[in-house]
């Protein structure tokens, strides 16, 4: 069973479009906030009641009458700078609410948990599973795969990598996955089962026969990578 909760919503863009319908069907009471013209035109199109402030009041948000000690704040503004901005006002505001809020690169995720947010979701590294242990499971991950994979013609795959294998006995970073098409994301250890280990963690390790690589690629890209892990020859060594 679900545990319903009120969600303040903070722009109506492309992701906080997804977002909401998502959040919507699992049954959470949403109130979307924002003033730009983007979200103005989202809200009208899917016929979604919008609450008109300006995020640099504080006395328009303020008067939302948030309750920091159970209400969740997403902080979904189609530009970071906003966000970070965002994310400052409402820390000093409500200093125990539960602020999440998007990125869309290594250093703005940084910048937004020095701001103050409890969790920042990066939209090009994030992964579903990731995603799960962050917010509310099913429905952010749901708009994940909409927004970042189907828009975009990629896919997440686990890759196990044979005995027979080149990757066997090589470093994670002397591998050349952006060359191959893909994007490693983690490395699940075949000894921890369905633990993920995220690859930062595992830079000056050496892969070992059994373990599954999580990758994301686009389609055409993920079959030759595929078939790739399976050759017992580097395919950027000549021999």
């Amino acid at each position: 069973m679900v545990d319903k909760k009120n969600i303040f919503l903070f722009g109506y863009g492309n992701f906080g479009r997804q977002l909401y319908k998502n959040l919507f069907l699992a049954g959470h009471n949403i109130k979307v906030l924002t003033a730009t013209a983007e979200s103005i035109v989202n809200a009208q199109e899917d016929k979604v009641d919008l609450i008109q402030i300006n995020i640099k009041r504080n006395d328009d948000i303020l008067s939302l009458n948030i309750d920091q000690e159970n209400d969740m704040l997403y902080c979904a503004m189609s530009k970071t700078a906003n966000n970070l901005f965002l994310v400052l006002t409402l820390r000093a505001l409500f200093p125990y609410a539960n602020i999440i809020a998007i990125s869309n690169s290594l250093e703005n995720t940084r910048k937004l948990k020095y701001a103050g947010a409890n969790s920042v979701i990066d939209l090009y590294e994030a992964t579903s599973r990731r995603v799960i242990n962050i917010l509310t499971k099913p429905a952010v991950t749901r708009a994940i795969d909409e927004i970042i994979y189907k828009q975009n013609n990629l896919k997440m795959a686990e890759v196990i990598i044979p005995p027979t294998s080149f990757l066997v006995g090589m470093y994670v970073k002397d591998i050349a996955f952006k060359s191959m098409g893909v994007v490693l994301v983690a490395i699940i250890d075949k000894e921890s089962e369905h633990e993920l280990v995220f690859t930062d963690q595992r830079l000056s390790q050496q892969l070992e026969a059994g373990e599954t690589l999580v990758v994301v690629s686009k389609i055409d890209d993920l079959k030759i990578f595929k078939d790739l892990v399976h050759s017992e020859t580097h395919p950027f060594v000549s021999h």
